[in-house]
């Protein structure tokens, strides 16, 4: 049976999702008696879709099912962000409804133009963030001021340095060193140039260790 899934996002436990919830029960009075799930999550707009509830619901969604936002900006806050969920809503064949936004993207001729227009704004939007990244490095170069890697900059105090004690017990969990490195805040890079200092360190030292060890006596 195709079934409805309200999605509600609020960037804080502070704020309330009750306006969200409002707006979606007004849009769906009415409507088949299909049934509804309510799916609420507390996140910023600003972090990947993909990493937050609503993918989740997109993937235990089957094609003919429904999911509404009360706006397009619960989805994501960028058109690339929310292009790419479209896309990936549209492949699986998963309607999407965002009340206040007036769109609905079923698959039919008037969603698909809506679809080509967010790509339209999504590559202005990457062009413009290309365009934003260059001057920017232009403006540094002019003013004499050095753009990328420096040298030694491998050789700087790591961003870890002395959270060993937050990362063991991650790795004892067996969380993979990608998801570390996005709870940490920092690069896969950043986490692997580290990991492998510490190990060598700890190699090292256990090697002086056994150095160290005085040989029980032989006797004969």
């Amino acid at each position: 049976m195709m079934k409805t899934i309200a999605y509600l996002r609020i960037s804080t436990d502070k704020q309330d999702e009750a306006s969200q919830r409002q707006i979606i029960t007004a849009a769906l009075a009415g409507q088949p008696g299909e049934p509804y799930e309510w799916q609420a999550d507390t996140a910023s707009g600003g972090a990947p879709w993909q990493s937050r509830l609503i993918a989740g619901i997109l993937c235990r969604a089957d094609a003919g099912d429904t999911i509404i936002v009360s706006e397009i900006s619960r989805i994501a806050r960028s058109t690339v962000g929310v292009l790419t969920f479209l896309q990936a809503a549209a492949e699986k064949g998963v309607s999407v409804v965002a009340v206040k936004s007036g769109i609905r993207l079923d698959g039919s001729t008037a969603s698909k133009i809506v679809v080509t227009v967010l790509a339209m704004a999504a590559e202005i939007e990457r062009d413009l963030l290309r365009e934003r990244t260059k001057g920017a490095l232009d403006a540094r170069k002019a003013r004499g001021l050095p753009v990328g890697r420096q040298p030694g900059a491998l050789g700087k105090r790591n961003k870890l340095a002395g959270r060993m004690a937050e990362i063991q017990p991650l790795l004892d969990a067996k969380v993979a060193r990608s998801a570390i490195a996005r709870i940490l805040c920092v690069s896969r890079q950043t986490l692997h140039i580290f990991m492998s200092a510490q190990e060598t360190a700890d190699g090292a030292a256990e090697i002086n260790h056994d150095r160290g060890r005085t040989l029980p006596p032989v006797i004969d």
